[in-house]
């Protein structure tokens, strides 16, 4: 009989961040799993909100009318009447312990009914799914933490406590970031530490085309690709781009913080979301990857970033803001702690073009080699 796993996670399946979950998955399913990826829930209240794109996507998954482009991996968004939020009330303790109860319809039983009722793995990076620990038979449970979920706005004290108790009841714990060791310190005996990684073949066998949106843009070109939200170095890129006028800075990703302030730098754009699968065009037809984020910003301390690796792929030289985690890693990209140093490092980066170097760090973080980790673990 074959093996089953399902996946709570934060983000849905055909979100613009494609992050660990969504690539395990795949991984899993490459190798014979069956899959079932449930992301987080949405409620009517959703409805009210003016940005409707990723809303829209999650309710054609709800009803059934968009399925993964994966024979063997089955996706799903639970509608509830509420869901937790960092809203008074609904970051109250009966909102987190008790939306599940809402869902239409009943979300076990619809997990039950698609032959998921018992699994060999449970997988959290969800802590808003953690009550599934105690309604789905597993073998064996996962919780892998890539962040410090309080540093998250969203995130109040009945989410943490929840967070808290999963912690305890996994029988597996994966954290992402060497900076999160302390976090997950007290559960020693059942943490491992696998950062990271990349799918290399989804950049190196990928279109090289220029997107129609990049061609009148003057080259040399550096790109940011990711969440632009409140760890995002909006001051610090606005010097930036203002020190280094005779190159172009191309954000691509939906803007969730007012950017206006960007607006009068004649070298920024804008370019919004896009589809994953379009992501190696940008990367490919731009000179340098760039991470802009705001290191004072709790979130960041504990980011493992997937875009270094993913920039890398292409061969692209990567300039970052630098922050313990960043050191840690030991990559090839070029670090700097203040705009002047960025700013250097960036012209510098243009003036060393690509290189294999950068491809051959990534290969030795490919997903592969982290399904490879996982599956030992879970085997041992």
């Amino acid at each position: 009989m074959r093996k089953k796993i399902i996946f709570a996670a934060s983000n849905y399946w055909f979100s613009p961040y494609q992050v660990g979950s969504h690539h395990y998955a795949r991984l899993f399913a490459k190798n014979g799993w069956e899959v079932l990826f449930i992301s987080d829930p949405i409620s009517p209240i959703h409805f009210l909100k003016k940005n409707k794109t990723q809303l829209m996507e999650r309710f054609q998954i709800y009803r059934g009318k968009i399925q993964s482009g994966f024979k063997d991996i089955n996706i799903y968004v639970p509608m509830a009447f509420f869901t937790p939020n960092e809203k008074p009330i609904f970051n109250s303790e009966f909102v987190t312990k008790n939306w599940n109860k809402t869902t239409m319809p009943d979300v076990v039983k619809y997990i039950e009914s698609i032959g998921f009722g018992e699994v060999d793995i449970l997988w959290f990076d969800s802590v808003i799914q953690s009550f599934l620990i105690d309604k789905i038979k597993h073998k064996k449970s996962i919780l892998r933490i890539a962040d410090k979920i309080e540093s998250f706005k969203k995130i109040g004290l009945n989410m943490k406590n929840q967070s808290e108790i999963l912690k305890e009841k996994a029988d597996i714990i994966v954290y992402t970031a060497k900076t999160l060791e302390d976090y997950v310190s007290r559960y020693k005996n059942k943490v491992h530490y696998v950062p990271n990684g990349v799918d290399i073949n989804h950049f190196i066998n990928s279109s090289k085309n220029m997107p129609c949106d990049l061609k009148d843009i003057p080259k040399p070109i550096a790109i940011y690709i990711g969440a632009i939200d409140n760890w995002f170095g909006l001051d610090f890129l606005h010097e930036v781009a203002h020190r280094c006028k005779d190159i172009s800075v191309v954000l691509v990703g939906e803007p969730n913080i007012n950017i206006s302030k960007l607006s009068n730098m004649s070298n920024i754009y804008v370019l919004g979301r896009k589809n994953y699968n379009l992501i190696p065009q940008y990367l490919n037809n731009s000179e340098v990857g760039i991470i802009v984020f705001n290191v004072k910003h709790p979130v960041v301390d504990t980011v493992n970033p997937i875009k270094l690796y993913e920039y890398m792929s292409c061969e692209l030289p990567v300039v970052s803001t630098s922050w313990r985690e960043l050191e840690l890693i030991n990559s090839p990209a070029f670090l700097a702690k203040n705009p002047n140093e960025f700013s250097k490092s960036l012209k510098a980066a243009v003036l060393s073009g690509k290189d294999k170097k950068y491809l051959d760090f990534a290969k030795e973080n490919s997903w592969d080699k982290r399904f490879e980790e996982i599956i030992g673990i879970y085997n041992n």
